[in-house]
């Protein structure tokens, strides 16, 4: 196991937007927006991505999974350029990792902000549809130093959290607890893996969704 410029037409700020978001890889990245750029997200600002990643976050993104087969089913598990997160143009985004105090799971955090118009809703249908659709399959994911994992998946048997979908990657060796929250305009993935699992996930979306409240209930 993430200079202010003329002023220029609205496509144009959305396409600069969209481009830099989709070349985003597995370093941590954090968008610079423009004054004009930064108008268009709200509540959440872009210069407020890094608010987004918790507190314990200490360092950047750990042996991240990068190479997801099948690919319909790649948003479950892959962290370098996480589909879930980029599926709705991000304008910034940032990641993060950190391990529990026994060292016994490792969590990668990344988040997202997006434009004013971001369905939220949507985007949590999105996640839910590939769990329905790849429930049951093996994925064979491979991490950026090449170790390779079976993951079978499976819903998470904790109740879901309000705004943020669970769900579980489960192998001989590895297993993985991972939740995807989204208010407003921000997003949050969080996958938690360890030889048992990441059982506290589902506190960890709760805790995820309060930092996009704060955030979105800031006075600017």
């Amino acid at each position: 196991m993430p200079a202010r410029r003329p002023a220029r037409t609205w496509v144009g700020v959305l396409a600069a937007a969209g481009s830099v978001a989709l070349v985003a890889a597995c370093t941590r990245h954090i968008d610079d927006a423009t004054p004009t750029a930064g108008s268009i997200a709200a509540p959440v600002l872009t210069t407020q991505v890094a608010d987004l990643l918790s507190p314990n976050v200490r360092g950047e993104e750990g042996n991240l999974f990068a190479v997801v087969e099948p690919q319909r089913c790649a948003g479950l598990a892959r962290e370098v350029d996480p589909p879930f997160i980029q599926a709705n143009r991000p304008l910034a985004t940032d990641g993060g990792h950190w391990t529990t105090t026994d060292g016994a799971v490792y969590i990668e955090e990344m988040v997202a902000v997006y434009r004013y118009d971001f369905d939220a809703a949507a985007a949590l249908d999105l996640v839910r549809r590939t769990i329905d659709e790849c429930r049951d399959q093996t994925l064979t994911v491979t991490t950026m130093k090449d170790r390779t994992y079976l993951f079978d998946v499976a819903p998470a048997n904790a109740p879901q959290p309000e705004s943020g979908v669970l769900w579980q990657l489960r192998a001989v060796d590895w297993n993985c607890d991972n939740t995807f929250v989204a208010a407003y305009n921000a997003a949050v993935e969080i996958t938690a893996c360890g030889e048992s699992g990441g059982p506290g996930v589902a506190d960890l979306a709760e805790e995820a969704l309060a930092r996009i409240e704060a955030l979105a209930n800031t006075a600017a």
